[in-house]
C-alpha cells in the first residue's frame, strides 16, 4: 500500500514537472496570455488544446490589454489569433483597432489586418495592415497608409511610427497635407511632438503663394519656420529664390539664402546674386552681401552691377530700386564704371553714381561728382555729369597720350547705338581736342566758352557750337607740349577699368538667363 502511493505521488511530480517544463520553454521567460473575461470558452483538440474564446473576449499579457469577438489561445506557443472588433490597450494613451490579429506573446508583435486604426491623443494612423511592436509601441505599415495629425493629414506607401520619441519615418510616394499647402517627399521623417517634417531626398512644398524643392531640410508645420538645403529654391509669384542654404519664414514672408545664391525677378528679367540674402516678401525687399551682384537683362546685352552691401525694393508695380554700397563696379559690354555707391531706379531706368565716379564708354573716360546714365528700356541714351564734369577720350589710337578732353560744371551726352552722339557742357566749358585731316593729327585746338556743343561722329568731334559765339586756338601739331596739353583735373583711370563682369568680384557671377 506504501509503494503503491509513492509511485501515485512520484507520477503526479512528472507530470507537474513535464507541464511546468513545456510551459517554461514555450514562453521562454515571458508571461502566458491570460484570459480576463469570455462569454465562452472551448478547446480544439486538433490544435494542442488552443483555447477557443468567443464573446467580449479580453485578454491581458504585460499590461497590454487585448479585446476581439472570437480569439484562439495556444499557450504552447504563448500565442493569440483573433477576429471582430479588435482593440489593443497600452496605457492610457495607445488603441489600436482592427478586423483581424495575430499576436505573438514571445516576441510581444502584433500584426493586424483590415480597417486598421493606431490612435495615440491626437494622432490616427490608418492602414490595411499593421506591425505592432507591442513592448516598444513601434508601428510599421508596407503596404500604404495615413496619418492625421490636426491639420496635417500624411500619406506614404511605407511608414514606421515610434511613440516613446513621438516619431513617424516615411518613404515612397509621401505626401503631407495641409489646409495651406502640400508636402511631396521621397522620404520623409515627422515628429509630432513639434510638429516638424525633416526630408531626405527630393522634396517639394507647394501652396497658392509659392512652391519650394529641395534635396534635404526640415519644415516646422507648428511655426511655418523651415530650412532648406541641397538644390534649394524657392519660387513666388514674381521672384525665384536658390541657395545652397535657404530659411523660411512662412508667416512673416521672410527668406535668408546662404551661398552661391540667385534671386531673380521674372517681371523686371533681373537677378541678384551672392552669398548672403535677406529676402523679404512683403515688402518686396533684399539685402545681398557677399560677392553681390545685380544683374538685369537690357536688350540683348546684360548690365552687371557689383558691390561689398546690394539693397534692392520693388516701391510699386513699375518702379524698382536697387541701392549699391562700397566698391561698386559696374560692367556692360559698352559701358564700365566704378564708384563707392550708386542707385539704379527702373521706372525712369536711371542709374545714379555718386562718391568719386568713374564711367568708361569705347574710348572715352567721364568723371564727376556725380554721374546719372540713363539706361533706357533697351539700350543706354545717354549720361550727365553734375560737379566737376570732366570727360577724356583717346585722341588718336596710333598716337599715344594724347587725349581730347571736356570740362565743365556740367556735360550732358546723348548716346545712338551706345556711342556718343552729341555732347553739351555748360558753366566754365573748356575743350582741349585734336582736330584731324584724313587720319592725322594736324593740332591741339584749346577752346574755353560759358557753353560748348558738340557732335561725333564714329565717336569723333565732327564739329562744334560754342555759345555765346568766340574763337579758339589751335596749336601746330609739331609745337604741341603732350605733357602739358592737360586741362585741370586731367586724371586718365584706364588701369582701373573693369575689363569683364568677372573683374566685378572674386569669383565669376553666373549669366543672366
Amino acid at each position: 500500500m506504501y509503494n503503491r502511493f509513492l509511485h501515485i505521488l512520484l507520477a503526479l511530480f512528472l507530470v507537474c514537472f513535464i507541464k511546468a517544463q513545456t510551459n517554461s520553454n514555450a514562453t521562454k521567460g515571458s508571461k502566458l496570455i491570460r484570459i480576463i473575461h469570455a462569454e465562452s470558452l472551448s478547446f480544439d483538440r486538433e490544435k494542442n488544446d488552443a483555447k477557443v474564446l468567443s464573446g467580449h473576449v479580453q485578454c491581458e499579457h504585460e499590461g497590454v490589454l487585448l479585446n476581439c469577438d472570437t480569439a484562439l489561445i495556444v499557450d504552447g506557443d504563448n500565442s493569440m489569433q483573433a477576429k471582430g472588433h479588435i482593440l489593443i490597450t497600452k496605457g492610457d494613451s495607445i488603441h489600436v483597432t482592427g478586423d483581424k490579429l495575430f499576436y505573438d506573446g514571445k516576441t510581444k508583435l502584433a500584426t493586424l489586418e483590415n480597417n486598421v486604426k493606431c490612435v495615440e491623443k491626437d494622432m490616427t494612423l490608418n492602414t490595411n495592415f499593421l506591425t505592432f511592436d507591442v513592448a516598444n509601441s513601434i508601428a510599421h505599415y508596407y503596404n500604404g497608409g495615413k496619418i492625421v495629425n490636426k491639420q496635417n493629414t500624411l500619406t506614404s506607401k511605407h511608414g514606421h511610427y515610434y511613440s516613446a520619441t513621438k516619431e513617424a519615418t516615411f518613404k515612397e510616394d509621401v505626401v503631407l497635407v495641409n489646409p495651406e499647402y502640400k508636402m511631396n517627399s521621397d522620404t520623409l521623417r515627422y515628429r509630432l511632438s513639434n510638429k516638424t517634417a525633416y526630408f531626405v531626398g527630393p522634396s517639394i512644398i507647394t501652396s497658392q503663394q509659392d512652391y519650394i524643392y529641395c534635396e534635404n531640410g526640415w519644415y516646422d508645420t507648428n511655426k511655418e519656420k523651415a530650412r532648406f538645403s541641397k538644390n534649394a529654391l524657392l519660387k513666388t509669384s514674381a521672384q525665384i529664390l536658390r541657395g545652397d542654404s535657404l530659411q523660411y519664414d512662412r508667416t512673416n514672408k521672410i527668406g535668408l539664402a546662404l551661398k552661391n545664391i540667385s534671386l531673380v525677378d521674372t517681371a523686371e528679367k533681373s537677378t541678384l546674386y551672392g552669398d548672403y540674402i535677406l529676402f523679404k516678401e512683403k515688402k518686396s525687399e533684399a539685402i545681398v552681401t557677399k560677392r553681390a551682384v545685380y544683374a538685369r537683362l537690357v536688350e540683348k546685352d546684360s548690365i552687371y552691377l557689383a558691390a561689398d552691401t546690394l539693397y534692392h525694393v520693388k516701391t510699386d508695380s513699375s518702379n524698382h530700386v536697387l541701392n549699391a554700397y562700397h566698391h561698386v563696379k559696374i560692367f556692360k559690354k559698352d559701358l564700365q564704371a566704378i564708384c563707392d555707391s550708386a542707385s539704379l531706379n527702373t521706372k525712369d531706368s536711371l542709374i545714379q553714381l555718386f562718391n568719386t565716379p568713374t564711367l568708361w564708354s569705347n574710348r572715352s573716360q567721364a568723371t564727376a561728382k556725380l554721374i546719372k546714365i540713363d539706361i533706357g528700356k533697351k539700350t543706354i541714351k545717354g549720361f550727365t555729369l553734375d560737379d566737376k564734369a570732366f570727360l577724356i577720350q583717346d585722341a588718336d589710337s596710333l598716337s599715344k597720350n594724347k587725349y581730347n578732353q571736356l570740362s565743365g560744371k556740367k556735360i550732358t551726352a546723348t548716346l545712338t547705338n551706345d556711342t556718343i552722339r552729341k555732347a553739351i557742357i555748360s558753366g566754365s566749358a573748356e575743350i582741349y581736342y585734336y582736330p584731324k585731316n584724313k587720319k592725322s593729327l594736324v593740332g591741339l585746338n584749346k577752346t574755353t566758352a560759358p557753353e560748348i556743343y558738340l557732335w561725333f561722329k564714329s565717336g569723333e568731334i565732327e564739329r562744334s557750337t560754342l555759345k555765346p559765339k568766340s574763337s579758339g586756338v589751335i596749336d601746330p601739331i609739331k609745337d604741341v607740349d603732350i605733357e602739358n596739353a592737360k586741362l585741370k583735373g586731367f586724371n586718365w583711370r584706364y588701369e582701373e577699368r573693369p575689363k569683364s563682369r568677372f573683374d566685378l568680384v572674386l569669383e565669376p557671377a553666373p549669366s543672366i538667363k
